[in-house]
């Protein structure tokens, strides 16, 4: 790229700051003296624009958190700010100022400008991807000699994908803030204008929330103030969000409505004369709805949610959010002590559950020998675990020999508990679909209900079961959904196995680190959907897709 002209000198104040757009990305300058300096134009510890900031010393001073950068080398200088700022060279013609935005300022700090694979804010601005500033990130090539996966390929995990906090924020940034739908919630939850609910993309809190014109909103539960979490109540109705510190208001779409004393008091204190309040709403992403699901993302020109699915996951999705409208029966939450790929994995593995779930094997929900399928989009990211209900009388006896969780004569107190009301044009009893990066639906017979994962860290991550049926339920029908939602939840007769497994494999890996995972099964299918219930080869599918956005 050449040199561009993108400002006058007279436009810059003396020892102060301009904010300029280049070719779409945010660059601030500066005037010291007879000098001219040009950096990113973004704080790149909350993305706060630097042009509102304060100048003094050569230093600049972010405007939010009050983390300060040496301008003439962009290095980071104090707390809480440790990313230094990329810096463009500058040259003078005349009153013209001019920089080059793919040369680094001579005496830039290195890191940021180095040709390693690091991308700027303001880069990623550009991209209209919004990323955390993570402050233990690393150039591509860095990572990648430091993360070596084993020669043998996918049929090896190695520990560091579900311990390192390295990878988890990277997963961050290239997973759930990427090019990723994230659920964020169903429609039914906020029915009416100024209804909201608290949700969550990967670890960020965002809220849901219904305009009066219908359509959902979905933004950052932070203020553009001082960056509090405004939305204090996990659900409600408002008219608008007023964040309890300093009372700074928005309306229904995000938008900043007002700021207590703005102008001042008798002419003293208040905001900037030139203060834009439209500069300043909260921030909003990108959202979808399909079949009364609503997903988000951070990225702004994702493909569309169908696409996304892909044709078969859409066919299994759209087989049990059939058209109905889902009615809300209630809530389970609750946290593990794993890795939050774990429980994607867990999903994906048709073999645990032959072995592990008593009452799957013993009342003929999953069983070794069932019409099944484990399928993969063609991406891998995607599944879906399926079965079709058999009588446990028809396991044969060398079947029953291989599952030690098999309980010949177990018998249930309530008969009606394994009731099956055939309503799903399926030929399925047993599904559960795993959508990448965040959801899980299932419909285990006719209970049925959506999880959300929530990863706190690569040690733990928080589960949201929210349990639905539909509208035109009837009252039995209903009666029926819940009493069958005693297979779910964190005390659920299938849940309750799956948590402390997760919770054994996480304590292996932290107690005798360094080793590795070992997804042999299933060898005649490389990555991808088998029909076979002893199979893994739809977790291999899953890294492969995962190695793939995380550059590893």
């Amino acid at each position: 790229m050449a040199w561009q002209r993108v400002a006058s000198i007279s436009e810059i104040d003396a020892d102060g700051v301009l904010g300029v757009d280049v070719d779409g990305s945010s660059v601030a300058l500066y005037r010291l003296g007879n000098e001219v300096f040009a950096t990113a134009g973004i704080c790149t510890h909350a993305l706060a624009m630097l042009s509102d900031g304060f100048v003094e010393d050569g230093k600049i001073e972010c405007p939010l958190h009050q983390g300060q950068f040496d301008i003439r080398s962009g290095k980071a200088l104090c707390a809480p700010v440790t990313e230094d700022l990329r810096t463009y060279a500058v040259k003078l013609e005349g009153d013209d100022v001019c920089i080059d935005m793919e040369r680094p300022a001579a005496n830039a700090a290195p890191g940021p400008n180095a040709a390693d694979g690091v991308r700027s804010v303001a880069q990623d601005n550009k991209a209209d991807t919004r990323k955390s500033a993570v402050p233990n990130m690393q150039s591509d090539d860095s990572l990648t000699q430091r993360y070596v996966w084993p020669a043998e390929g996918l049929t090896r995990i190695p520990d560091w994908v579900y311990t390192d906090q390295t990878i988890y924020e990277r997963e961050v940034e290239k997973i759930f803030h990427g090019r990723t739908w994230n659920y964020v919630a169903l429609e039914c939850e906020v029915p009416k204008g100024g209804d909201f609910i608290r949700s969550n993309v990967g670890p960020t809190p965002v809220v849901v929330v219904r305009a009066d014109d219908g359509s959902i909103n979905v933004f950052e539960n932070r203020c553009s103030h001082r960056a509090a979490e405004f939305c204090r109540e996990l659900s409600g109705n408002v008219k608008e969000f007023v964040c309890p510190y300093h009372q700074w208001s928005y309306d229904l779409q995000g938008n900043l409505a007002g700021v207590p004393f703005r102008r001042g008091v008798n002419g003293k204190g208040g905001m900037p004369a030139d203060f834009d309040s439209s500069q300043h709403g909260l921030y909003r992403l990108n959202v979808t709805s399909h079949r009364g699901v609503v997903f988000a993302s951070y990225v702004r020109d994702m493909e569309p949610f169908e696409d996304y699915l892909g044709p078969e996951v859409l066919k299994e999705f759209e087989a049990t959010f059939d058209g109905r409208k889902p009615r809300l029966l209630g809530y389970y939450r609750h946290t593990l002590p794993g890795n939050w790929k774990l429980y994607h994995e867990n999903l994906k593995d048709p073999y645990h559950a032959t072995l592990l779930h008593t009452f799957l094997v013993t009342f003929g929900l999953l069983v070794a020998g069932n019409r099944s399928l484990m399928l993969a989009d063609a991406s891998g990211r995607h599944g879906v675990m399926a079965s079709a209900k058999s009588e446990h009388k028809g396991v044969s006896r060398d079947t029953k020999k291989e599952m030690r969780a098999y309980r010949d004569g177990m018998t249930l107190a309530e008969p009606r508990f394994m009731d099956f009301v055939e309503e799903f044009d399926s030929p399925w009893s047993v599904t559960m679909a795993t959508i990448w990066p965040n959801l899980i639906i299932q419909r285990e017979m006719n209970t049925l209900g959506v999880r959300q994962i929530v990863p706190t860290g690569p040690h733990e991550f928080i589960m949201k079961w929210t349990m639905f049926g539909f509208e035109g339920d009837d009252d039995e029908m209903t009666r029926h959904r819940l009493r069958q939602g005693n297979l779910m939840g964190p005390a659920g007769f299938l849940g309750l196995e799956d948590n402390e497994a997760i919770k054994f494999v996480q304590d292996g890996m932290q107690h005798v680190p360094g080793g590795q995972h070992l997804v042999k099964l299933d060898p005649g299918v490389a990555a991808g959907t088998s029909e076979s219930l002893i199979s893994e080869a739809s977790i291999r599918a899953m890294y492969r897709h995962w190695r793939a956005e995380m550059g590893l």
